[in-house]
């Protein structure tokens, strides 16, 4: 009974982790698509677009990294989520100087 359990409950998170991945790199994708055209547009935001995408996806790749460390704890997967973590944070700091900077600039 508890071997089920077990089986049930890694595979509802290893297809989380596939459902955060999944959804981490097409919000990437999207996000770049949109920044290049807002580029091609002479648009003053496109950098900002991008940044924005790239936060949103590290969230949903930071979930994914939670998610695995829950059926994998070694010390791997836990260095693993902390580099994300630093990735996602570095890039909420960057996120909020650049929306500070381009807002004072912008008419």
């Amino acid at each position: 009974m508890y071997e089920t359990l077990e089986h049930v409950f890694r595979t509802v998170v290893q297809y989380g982790i596939l459902l955060f991945e999944a959804v981490g790199v097409i919000i990437l994708i999207a996000s770049a698509v949109k920044a290049l055209v807002s580029l091609f547009r002479d648009r003053q935001r496109s950098k900002l677009d991008l940044y924005e995408g790239i936060s949103t996806a590290l969230t949903f790749l930071l979930g994914s990294e939670v998610l695995k460390t829950i059926i994998a704890p070694d010390w791997a997967e836990v260095g693993m989520t902390c580099a994300v973590l630093v990735m996602r944070a570095g890039m909420a700091v960057l996120i909020h100087w650049e929306k500070k900077h381009a807002g004072g600039h912008e008419q």
